[in-house]
């Protein structure tokens, strides 16, 4: 019999599915991405724009964090949960060669230290004796494989008791910077909420954020404005009142004017704010080419496709980019995804420009239930 611990020794252990590794590659990858901007935007950015979007960075790099804790945890708890039926499989290997063993041990003990010996001159006829050499042979190497495949299960116990205990302290350790993470991020959150709260409630900082989202609003202008005309098979226009949404999500701030209640002061809202799930895509309502892909001031992470004739469309507070600028999309291509809007403070944002100005996007979309 095949010793569990030699087949265990020649398949390698098996590890958490390319799926888990693939996701923790991933968040590892955007964690170390928004670690790169916080950085940009702490050396760079200044005013209350500024340091909103470092809020923001800063609340989803936590966020992301605390995702890298919790996956690192999940494939230590996949590895746990086989080094668990590795030690249980070799157990019960262990086991059901015991009794065997032992009644060989026996039998062999009873025959005294020349027990192969004596089976071989217990043959009684010389023309017999090749064939009990070879019989006794035999029984002496499948006595000395069955010990071997026993000492070799015992020693893969061994090791993968050692292993057991490693993943088992992995884990417990784990989980605390899991639960340290989770604690790091709820506090970044507290401290956003406390600042965007200031930002309204205080007249004169209030005044200020005002000016510097119309200021970037004016950027943004100027931006679209110098963008270059691209080609479309169709119009836009020729798809008025009949263009997809960009995500799903419920409209949480429409198009127009806004008054704050208690300070007289007004807001533009060019676009469209949807209540968007963290990850769901956000995806091109028309054929065009990307314009500009990429962090704005005042916008977050921002797609602009440009639909040729002079009309764009915009993608802001995204949480992550999937398309580059100079790229080609045709209606329904992938753009980025929603970010977290309790992380981002804001939902998806979207408009239509023509011509650069801002039209209500809701007339353009396709009727559904809102």
């Amino acid at each position: 019999m095949l010793a569990l611990g030699s087949v265990l020794a020649q398949d390698p252990a098996p590890t958490p599915a390319p799926a888990a590794d693939d996701r923790l590659r991933r968040v590892q990858d955007r964690r170390a991405s928004l670690q790169r901007e916080l950085e940009r935007l702490r050396r760079d950015e200044k005013g209350l724009l500024g340091e909103v979007e470092r809020l923001e960075v800063e609340v989803r790099l936590r966020a992301e964090e605390a995702r890298e804790a919790q996956l690192r945890l999940e494939r230590t708890n996949a590895l746990l949960d086989q080094a668990v039926a590795r030690v249980r499989a070799l157990e019960a290997s262990i086991e059901a060669e015991r009794p065997g063993l032992r009644a060989r041990a026996r039998d062999l003990y009873k025959m005294g230290e020349m027990s192969y010996l004596r089976l071989l001159l217990s043959v009684e006829r010389p023309s017999d004796f090749m064939a009990g050499y070879r019989h006794v042979a035999a029984l002496a190497r499948r006595d000395k494989e069955r010990v071997g495949s026993f000492r070799r299960d015992l020693d893969a116990m061994e090791a993968e008791q050692k292993t057991l205990q490693q993943r088992t302290q992995e884990a417990m350790e784990q989980r605390t910077e899991l639960v340290r993470r989770r604690r790091t991020l709820d506090a970044e959150r507290r401290r956003k909420t406390l600042r965007l709260t200031a930002l309204v409630e205080q007249k004169e900082t209030h005044a200020a954020y005002v000016a510097e989202l119309v200021q970037a609003e004016e950027q943004l202008s100027g931006l679209l404005t110098g963008l270059g005309g691209g080609g479309v098979s169709v119009p836009i226009a020729a798809f008025r009142g009949s263009l997809p949404w960009p995500a799903t999500g419920r409209v949480v701030a429409g198009f127009g004017r806004r008054r704050h209640p208690r300070f007289d002061t007004y807001t533009v809202q060019n676009g469209l704010e949807l209540d968007t799930a963290e990850g769901a895509p956000v995806a091109a309502v028309h054929e065009g080419t990307v314009a500009f892909a990429e962090r704005f001031r005042g916008y977050g992470l921002m797609a602009i496709v440009d639909h040729g004739g002079g009309s764009h469309t915009l993608y802001a507070h995204l949480g992550e980019l999937a398309v580059k600028a100079g790229d080609r999309v045709e209606a329904g291509t992938v753009l980025g995804t929603a970010a977290d809007r309790e992380t981002a403070g804001r939902g998806l944002y979207f408009e239509i420009r023509r011509d650069g100005r801002p039209e209500d996007p809701t007339p353009w979309l396709a009727t559904r239930a809102r």
